[in-house]
């Protein structure tokens, strides 16, 4: 979250959770309290409803509309009047009993005023909540600051250009309705049963492309929210489906810690990670009241702090495998991450060629762009370090799988050595990391290789397979290295499983320079 907040691609999404220490409604009372509004009056049906709440909230429109009849109108005034009447019941039920004084709102918030410096500098915020609480605080905020602006900018509708400025944009995707009743409201409220279900289908049909492209672009965390609204669910469902790599984080509030279930948390979370790519993170409001100070922290302070309390605050994967084992395509699924490609620049000449189709010259040639390449991908992650999650196609190791005589692996590791290691910078070592090896078919490699226009052959991939899994098995899988069987798995199925590997088992480095020695020193059989 810290990476892509630097990157100006991280942004909120918002329920209405964040309202209950602000002492706003429940979504049941909100119902309960617009069923005995004076124009409304329909008590009668809170015991006759199932407790359905959109199903309630479409009885209570219907309500409403019979007892103001088109009289002398024409059916689109009786429209429209219906609809601002029916905007001032939900403003009267929403905002009843809160004060005006923003600061006496908030006076028991734990967390929320701490997310607005994250909302100020993110380009979009997503709010499923009608009021405008956000843009009071970030207003509030603003003449703080001395700032010549509001802070922010309220949007709507579901076509609406998301990302026309950077900071302080909420949008409310199931209407707006703020508590100074001159300001403008939404045209639409989805509050009913056939609002909901025209929202969905909607969102099927594109009308809110901007959103999905921004849950498709963009790092969210989500908070507030408990995963019911559906239109909600299609957009992130479709994100995962379609971007298997790009995950959210979705913070479930925990109220009392004392009280949670290890059993139905884990059931909980792997079921958001399958289903809609979201990472659950179990917090208290004081737990996000520090993760939102985390996210936002300057360098030095969060590397400080990190330093104190965790082993690991950056996480290195090298996603390994012969050629055309699907490492790239892999990569490509985790652009929301801090990613290498395979070379940082245009490959040397005759490297599609396989090693025993090359002449000694060619040979020498490709092996010292190599072990250049490996130096600059290594110096690369010596840069990045402080903090983040990077997923690196090719470690510095695959180096040996394309060194076809054995007895050369030793000159082979002591030239990758000197390339890393130059001049006075003899205490430079590769960067550890955990290896996910891709491993396949030779047949299914061949097939890929020729589409790729590479100059091999299934036995040599299988040659080239078994070399890999000779340097890696060295490092002991289980303790820094696993190998996912991609066999007859689509991409996005070998995507989901690197994701799983990342984001849900525990980070084990593998000494990438020790085994590096150890070639050095013994070859082929270190």
């Amino acid at each position: 979250m810290r990476q892509q907040f630097a990157r100006e691609k991280f942004g909120l999404v918002f329920g209405a959770g964040i309202g209950v220490d602000l002492k706003f409604p429940s979504w049941d009372t909100l119902l309960e309290e617009i069923a005995k509004h004076s124009s409304v009056q329909a008590e009668q049906l809170i015991s006759t409803s199932g407790r359905n709440s959109t199903t309630f909230a479409q009885q209570l429109f219907q309500h409403y509309a019979a007892k103001n009849p088109a009289i002398d109108k024409t059916p689109r005034m009786h429209e429209m009047e219906l609809r601002a009447g029916w905007r001032k019941i939900v403003h009267d039920s929403l905002y009843k009993g809160l004060p005006e004084d923003v600061d006496k709102l908030i006076a028991e918030d734990k967390y929320l005023v701490s997310l607005i410096p994250l909302i100020k500098k993110s380009p979009l915020t997503v709010t499923y909540n009608f009021d405008d609480t956000l843009q009071r605080l970030l207003l509030r905020d603003s003449k703080a600051k001395g700032e010549q602006t509001r802070g922010y900018r309220t949007l709507w509708s579901g076509n609406a250009q998301l990302h026309s400025r950077s900071g302080g944009v909420i949008y409310h995707p199931n209407g707006f309705l703020p508590f100074t009743r001159g300001e403008r409201p939404s045209d639409h409220l989805v509050f009913s049963e056939d609002s909901f279900a025209d929202q969905l289908i909607d969102s099927m049909a594109g009308r809110y492309a901007s959103l999905a492209t921004h849950f498709s672009q963009t790092t969210c965390l989500l908070v507030g929210l408990s995963l019911q609204d559906p239109t909600l669910k299609h957009l992130l469902r479709q994100s995962a489906v379609n971007f298997p790599g790009h995950f959210h984080y979705f913070v479930k509030y925990v109220r009392d810690a004392s009280k949670r279930n290890e059993i139905s948390d884990n059931a909980e979370a792997a079921a958001n990670f399958n289903v809609y790519n979201l990472q659950t993170l179990f917090l208290t409001g004081e737990e996000i009241n520090s993760l939102a100070q985390l996210i936002s922290a300057q360098d030095h302070e969060f590397t400080s702090l990190a330093q104190e309390v965790v082993p690991h605050f950056s996480f290195r994967y090298f996603v390994v495998g012969s050629v055309a084992a699907g490492k790239s395509t892999t990569v490509n699924y985790f652009r929301s991450l801090l990613t290498q490609d395979e070379w940082t620049e245009q490959r040397a000449p005759n490297m599609e060629k396989a090693p025993d189709l090359l002449t000694d010259a060619e040979k020498i040639e490709i092996d010292n762009w190599v072990a250049e390449q490996v130096n600059q991908k290594n110096l690369n992650l010596i840069k990045t370090a402080s903090a983040g999650i990077h997923v690196i196609d090719r470690a510095p190791l695959d180096a040996f799988a394309f060194t076809l005589d054995k007895d050369e692996w030793s000159s082979k590791a002591m030239l990758l050595r000197s390339a890393i290691a130059p001049g006075l910078a003899t205490k430079r070592s590769l960067m550890p990391g955990h290896v996910i090896f891709l491993k396949n078919d030779p047949e299914v490699m061949a097939e890929r290789a020729i589409s790729l226009h590479k100059n091999t052959t299934a036995t040599k991939l299988n040659d080239q397979q078994e070399a890999l899994l000779h340097v890696y098995k060295k490092l002991k899988p289980g303790n820094g290295v696993t190998v996912i069987n991609a066999f007859q798995k689509s991409p996005g199925e070998v995507a989901k499983e690197v994701a799983n590997i990342i984001f849900r088992e525990g980070y084990v480095e593998a000494d990438m320079h020790k085994l590096l020695l150890d070639i050095e020193e013994k070859g082929y059989d270190a």
